[in-house]
């Protein structure tokens, strides 16, 4: 229950304001294995049961006073691990992540404390930490593999926190140091480090499946402890984009015909034609020339690719003022390329009432972002197609608000080109 709580806020109160931005990460869910084997005779220094334990009746201390109880400490056994995480992406292949996380166990009693009754023991450990996720692709390069390995390093802060589960005695035949059950008889809280390796999946842009042992050490106790998870993790607003490097333009090699130059020709505008047969003198430096001196023109065909996403209030197939300036955007890109076309896609959540209703729910959201770009924009209709899905294609979980908000949508590809005749230069790349 305390997980679930910590894993709510962290999901409310990071996704308002920055959902709207790029590389925001959150993990509501990790599930794993904690494994505490080889700490056991390290915490039994530290946890130690009958610390402080000896009490009157009236709840004051007794100094002095030692009882049978033996202090041999309590050793926490392996158990499950939940935990959830926020993160920003720092690159498109490294991420920061702060991760909260809970693992619960029965408190193995050294063997002095058994034999004296007292061997039962819940033990809960709290972990709070921040990580950096290391993408490989940091060192090796970006590609579009699904599959990507990152390295973990972090630091934060352990709790242990060990109960009594029977009520016991903290000296023979009294109830004077009586310890009820339920009573909180030893705790720790230390510093600790993070190193694992793990991996992401990328199922699509927003959802990516997550696997990862980590080594964990308790600095101020030196130990070691172990664990292997896995989890879902949901990005708001896309993943970063990749700078790609743009290669060098290369000067292309003009064939030049040779001209015999007589002893009283120049070539005032230096293009290599000589004034006594250059047929248009005052050629611009760096452009290139025939044979006559005229300038050589070329084709060059420009071409567009455009994405549109609109996003849409539950049940409503209204576009919100905040999209109009993108859809203004593919408007003016399309006047811009006169043949170009745009196919809109229309979604919806898995909320209505029927597949059917979801499905008109889903056309009518295409319409209405063709017709802004036909009666507002000034597009003609046959440039534009819609389509309408319903629910059948989402891109995130519809178990979630979070993620049926982001299946409400309409999503446009806009495709064409354009020729332009220009002189050629002679840095210009003719392919």
């Amino acid at each position: 229950m305390k997980l679930n709580k910590i894993a709510l806020a962290l999901v409310a109160v990071a996704a308002a304001p920055l959902a709207a931005n790029a590389g925001v990460t959150i993990s509501p869910l990790l599930l794993g294995y904690h494994y505490t084997d080889e700490a056991h005779d390290e915490q039994r220094d530290i946890l130690k049961t009958g610390k402080d334990l000896y009490i009157d009746a009236n709840g004051n201390s007794i100094d002095g006073r030692g009882g049978n109880v033996p202090n041999g400490g309590v050793a926490k056994e392996s158990s499950l691990y939940t935990g959830a995480a926020l993160g920003i992406e720092l690159t498109p292949s490294t991420q920061f992540q702060v991760e909260y996380g809970v693992s619960s166990a029965n408190g193995e009693a050294s063997e002095d404390s058994a034999d004296a009754g007292v061997n039962r023991f819940d033990v809960e450990q709290t972990m709070i930490s921040g990580n950096f996720l290391i993408g490989t692709e940091e060192f090796t390069g970006y590609t579009d593999n699904a599959f990507k390995p990152y390295v973990l390093v972090g630091a934060g802060q352990s709790k242990i926190e060990v109960e009594n589960q029977e009520t016991y005695d903290t000296a023979e035949g009294s109830s004077v140091g009586r310890v009820e059950a339920g009573t909180e008889v030893s705790s720790s809280k230390d510093t600790i480090g993070n190193l694992g390796l793990g991996a992401m999946y990328r199922i699509n842009d927003a959802l990516s499946l997550r696997g990862e042992a980590r080594a964990i050490h308790n600095f101020d106790n030196n130990w070691w402890e172990g664990m292997a998870l896995a989890g879902l993790e949901v990005v708001l607003g896309g993943h970063l984009s990749p700078t790609v490097a743009v290669p060098p333009q290369v000067e292309p090699e003009v064939s030049v015909p040779p001209v015999v130059l007589v002893e009283q020709d120049v070539d005032s505008d230096g293009d290599g034609v000589p004034d006594s047969i250059d047929e248009c003198p005052g050629t611009p430096m760096n452009v290139v020339v025939d044979e006559r001196g005229c300038p050589v023109a070329v084709d060059i065909t420009d071409e567009l690719k455009m994405e549109l996403r609109v996003f849409f209030d539950n049940d409503k197939s209204a576009i919100k003022d905040q999209y109009k300036t993108e859809i203004a955007k593919v408007a003016e890109k399309m006047r811009e390329y006169p043949n170009s076309s745009a196919r809109v896609e229309g979604h919806a959540s898995k909320t209505g009432p029927s597949a059917r209703y979801n499905q008109r729910l889903s056309e009518a959201r295409a319409v209405a972002v063709k017709s802004m770009l036909t009666n507002e924009f000034g597009i003609a209709p046959n440039r534009l197609s819609t389509v309408g899905y319903g629910y059948d294609r989402p891109i995130a979980p519809n178990d979630t608000e979070e993620g049926r908000a982001m299946n409400r949508r309409v999503y446009a590809i806009i495709t064409g080109d354009k020729t332009m005749t220009v002189e050629q230069t002679k840095d210009m790349v003719i392919q």
